[in-house]
Formats: structure tokens, C-alpha cells, sequence
């Protein structure tokens, strides 16, 4: 037959008393400090995918932007010649 063990609670001295309520403080800061680190880490989240958007939306633009670049070089291109001829109709 195994001894049993049990737990007596003795009182606690005032510097345990005083240390055991500093731990609770402790514990509840870092409840605290961990909800506040949770609502961080969802809003960095958030501005990830914001980001990444605004990239996506960047490249696009900047594809539009370089063809119609092309479209205006082309009608430029097309200008030039129509004035060519025309000088040399005159």
C-alpha cells in the first residue's frame, strides 16, 4: 500500500502574501499585454493584405500606364507622318 500524500495549506507568511499578490499582478499584465499583442498582430495582418492589394493594384496601373504610353507613341508616330505629308502636298 502506497503512502498518500496530503496537501496541507499552511498559512502564509506576509512576505508571501505580498509576493503571491505581486505574481497575480504580473499575471494579469501579461493577460493584458497578450490581448494587446493579439489585436496588434490581426490589425499587421490586416495592413498585409491592405498592402499586398495596393502591390497588385501598382502593377496593374503600371501596366496600363506603359501601354498607353505605346497607344501615345503610336498616334504620335501616326501624327508625325500625316504633317510629313501634308508639308509635301504644299
Amino acid at each position: 500500500m502506497q503512502d498518500q500524500i496530503t496537501a496541507q495549506t499552511l498559512p502564509m507568511s506576509p512576505r508571501e502574501q505580498k509576493l503571491l499578490a505581486q505574481l497575480e499582478e504580473i499575471k494579469q499584465i501579461c493577460l493584458e499585454l497578450s490581448s494587446i499583442l493579439s489585436a496588434q498582430d490581426k490589425v499587421i495582418a490586416t495592413q498585409g493584405q491592405e498592402l499586398a492589394q495596393l502591390r497588385r493594384s501598382m502593377i496593374e496601373l503600371k501596366e496600363e500606364n506603359s501601354h498607353l504610353r505605346e497607344v501615345l507613341q503610336t498616334w504620335r508616330e501616326r501624327m508625325d507622318s500625316v504633317l510629313s505629308q501634308l508639308r509635301g502636298l504644299n
